[in-house]
């Protein structure tokens, strides 16, 4: 039995709570999943830090359906009473008739179900989105001047009850970026946003996956450690790619396959 060590590397670029479930692909062994979270301070902005608790009850407030509503109104409910919290500390409805039925639970989620239904390689997603990305693939084409190449439209679609931040995560050295980085998105709302290609140098192909982070704006104002399970960050992650070729060379294109037959064996 051999062992395999992997070190994940924690680079963030702004003041926020960094939340992100990765898969991990095993031959012959069904996917599974790692959750990665960390908090980021600066001088003037320092959150509350991200716990493993916080992801349960955030996980469990999800499946009933209460995260779609900002961390102010569910307080607000909470201390009204048309809230309550269960022996977890997760939120849930008031007792009603029946009060028999117990309130949702996270589900148990086949492993290859919720590799393939992320709503991000698939149109399927095992709970409703919080924000939509109007594109999730962008082709620049063949550019053949740098500096000249047209933005790219993408639209972000706010389907929650609260005021959203939209903050882009754009490497400096990165030829690609969107604008504006940091943006509001009001409730059920869209915003337009633009992606933008700066090539550094001819004859070559680029390709970038960017991603960025929404959360509730009022979370910015959220000290307190205990208040983290009303909100999480929702990743947006999209993929794009160009390539920059020096008139009249074009772009180089496959037109030939070497193996016209490929047999896959049997797992």
């Amino acid at each position: 039995m051999a062992t395999l060590i992997l070190r994940v590397t924690f680079q963030p670029t702004h003041p926020i709570i960094c939340y992100r479930r990765v898969v991990c692909l095993v031959h012959q062994q069904n996917p599974f999943f790692l959750d990665l979270f960390g908090t980021c301070h600066s001088d003037t902005t320092k959150p509350a830090i991200l716990r493993p608790r916080h992801l349960s009850w955030y996980r469990t407030n999800m499946a009933r359906g209460l995260t779609f509503y900002p961390p102010d109104i569910l307080s607000s409910m909470l201390r009204e009473g048309k809230l309550q919290m269960d022996e977890n500390r997760a939120l849930k409805l008031p007792p009603q008739v029946p009060e028999d039925k117990p309130p949702e639970e996270y589900p148990y989620i086949d492993p290859m179900t919720e590799y393939f239904h992320d709503g991000i390689t698939s149109d399927l997603t095992i709970f409703p989105p919080h924000v939509s990305v109007s594109v999730r693939e962008f082709d620049f084409g063949c550019c053949v001047r740098l500096q000249e190449v047209e933005p790219l439209p993408l639209c972000l679609t706010n389907h929650t009850k609260g005021k959203i931040t939209v903050t882009w995560i754009c490497r400096p050295e990165s030829p690609f970026r969107v604008t504006p980085e940091t943006c509001d998105i009001p409730p059920l709302k869209s915003t337009a946003f633009r992606l933008i290609f700066r090539p550094s140098q001819l004859n070559t192909l680029y390709a970038a996956e960017l991603e960025g982070f929404a959360f509730y704006k009022v979370s910015r104002n959220y000290q307190n450690p205990h208040q983290i399970w009303l909100y999480l960050n929702c990743i947006l992650s999209y993929r794009t790619f160009s390539g920059l070729n020096e008139w009249p060379r074009g772009q180089m294109l496959p037109n030939q396959l070497r193996v016209p037959l490929l047999l896959l064996p049997s797992l």
